[in-house]
């Protein structure tokens, strides 16, 4: 049998604060979804319709 690398993956959630992280991690067991994509559902939830993410790019 192989052995598996104990090798730390930094995701989204770790670069929280957290109450951002517990309520992530809350969210994703509520509607079944990873903590990743909680976190992120939670961000662009808080960004005015106006307004782009961090990160997006607009076409013009």
């Amino acid at each position: 049998m192989a052995k598996k690398k104990n090798t730390s993956v930094q995701t989204v959630v770790t670069a929280t604060s957290p109450a951002e992280a517990y309520e992530a991690a809350y969210f994703a067991r509520k509607c079944g979804l990873t903590q990743e994509e909680a976190l992120r559902l939670m961000r662009e939830a808080r960004i005015p319709s106006g307004e782009q993410s961090p990160g997006e790019k607009r076409e013009g």
